[in-house]
């Protein structure tokens, strides 16, 4: 299933939440994992609005303040785009795979989420993402890993 522009703005939300509280991520990662198999998952042409809140939205914990935007079920009646691209998708996979498999070092999922969190705005609004996607995670290619994205990004 595709998903829309807002979605999109929610993986956002996501990664600034990760980004400021660090210390949450491990009460997420079934949700995560499950926003990763869903971008892995065949894309049918069909919309469901809100997708990611429903993942996440199960496991919401009262002290998540900064994450009580997922129990909203929103309805969009403007600018609401579908995004149909499936690179996009391949590359918001792997940087959730990413999150997944670093999380134990702090220091390097906080610079992952810094250099990432835009990247589902830059997809959903941008009409070239790609080469400011490049610029914004040369620092992480550079202490942690010179193969991140690079296979998504080609294609």
């Amino acid at each position: 299933m595709f998903l829309i522009n807002y979605d999109f703005y929610d993986l956002h939300a996501l990664l600034i939440y990760f980004r400021y509280d660090p210390a949450r991520f491990p009460d997420y990662l079934v949700p995560i994992r499950q926003i990763v198999d869903y971008f892995n998952s065949p894309i049918i042409n069909e919309i469901n609005d809100n997708q990611i809140r429903k993942l996440v939205s199960p496991y919401f914990h009262e002290q998540d303040e900064y994450l009580s935007w997922v129990l909203v079920n929103n309805r969009y009646t403007a600018n609401v785009r579908i995004i149909k691209n499936e690179y996009y998708y391949f590359i918001l996979s792997a940087v959730f795979e990413e999150l997944l498999a670093v999380y134990p070092d702090v220091q390097r999922f906080n610079l992952l989420c810094d250099v990432s969190h835009n990247i589902p705005l830059l997809l959903a609004d941008e009409t070239k993402p790609l080469p400011i996607i490049k610029t914004m995670i040369k620092t992480y290619r550079k202490q942690y890993n010179p193969s991140f994205l690079v296979n998504e990004l080609k294609k």
